[in-house]
């Protein structure tokens, strides 16, 4: 019997004057009469064995093993401990209305087994597939919705939107499943060139959500340096905006909060050719020097010394100006 230890709970229930027995033995029938009255009942509330009498030799072993084989996967300490926290935390995340976080942290059940079938009746496990089948559904929803605004309504303010793209296709990737979910509608995006700048922005503050969203230190301490990028890449864009107050919660003290997103590095002067360019319809803006420009763009290099290709038509009028003045001094 000792290789049945641990493998069942077991539970004394006192018949006389107790109004819990009426209860359960209307819920759970009983085959024959007499004492002991066994019970069998799955994780889930499924009643497995009922019989009552002393069960003699191989019969106990047995009706135990059977037992087991209908009782689903059962998980050890750490596994239990391990998938009630992080079933927990996806609830929490998806009451929030944060898929990406709900995404990112239900992922992390793959450890465990495939997402929609852990191979158990208790409850942590059932509701990680409830969590499962949610998220999916949301996800379809929400990248419907934003892939009218953006194809069929051509959004004035496309940014969100292109959030809710580029975050379904993170969480996508993150289940073996869903992998081609949204390949299709990312494609369309692409496709349009007037997203260009701000699909850019979306995926660059995705990828930094996402990993800011992982339970592990490890892996959060590594958000830092990725909306740092984002900051540093589209200044004065409203996805430098969203960068700044995110890692304001990530990493209060990140130094480049303390820096002005505008300006000039200390010992350079306008004498050194940098300034501000920005597109027609201001939704992208970086501190550059020109270069040189060729075949309809313009080549650019920004303070921290990374070069940029942009095309001429795009820029604002001021821009094109200055293009065409620099371009004529240098013949």
């Amino acid at each position: 019997m000792s290789a049945f230890a641990g493998q069942f709970v077991p539970l004394k229930i006192t018949t006389n004057n107790n109004p819990d027995w009426a209860q359960w033995s209307r819920k759970y029938p009983m085959t024959g009469n007499g004492i002991p009255q066994l019970y069998v009942v799955r994780a889930d509330g499924e009643q497995i064995y009922g019989g009552a009498g002393a069960l003699n030799g191989d019969d106990l072993p047995t009706m135990l093993l059977a037992s087991l084989k209908r009782s689903g996967r059962a998980f050890n300490q750490q596994e239990a401990e391990f998938l009630q926290r992080t079933v927990k935390a996806s609830e929490l995340a998806l009451q929030s209305g944060d898929l990406l976080k709900t995404g990112v942290v239900l992922s992390e059940v793959g450890q465990l087994g495939p997402h929609d079938n852990l191979g158990s009746f208790a409850k942590p496990a059932l509701r990680s597939k409830e969590l499962y089948v949610e998220l999916k559904k949301q996800i379809d929803t929400k990248i419907a919705a934003a892939r009218s605004q953006l194809l069929d309504s051509q959004s004035a303010k496309p940014l969100d939107p292109l959030l809710a793209v580029y975050e379904a296709e993170a969480i996508s990737k993150l289940f073996p499943k869903w992998k081609n979910a949204t390949s299709s509608v990312v494609r369309e995006i692409k496709k349009q060139p007037q997203y260009t700048v701000q699909a850019e922005q979306a995926e660059a503050l995705v990828r930094a959500r996402a990993v800011a969203a992982s339970l592990s230190p490890r892996i959060r301490n590594r958000a830092e340096s990725l909306y740092t990028s984002v900051i540093r890449r589209f200044p004065e864009t409203e996805a430098d905006t969203l960068a700044r107050s995110e890692l304001a919660t990530v990493a209060p003290n990140a130094k480049i909060l303390t820096m002005q997103p505008e300006g000039l590095k200390p010992g350079t002067t306008k004498a050194d050719g940098f300034r501000t360019w920005s597109t027609q319809k201001g939704d992208f803006k970086t501190r550059a020097k020109y270069l040189r420009q060729n075949a309809g763009k313009v080549q650019l290099m920004k303070e921290d010394g990374e070069t940029i290709v942009v095309d001429i038509a795009i820029l604002s009028s001021n821009d094109q100006k200055y293009i065409l003045e620099r371009s004529g001094k240098n013949e």
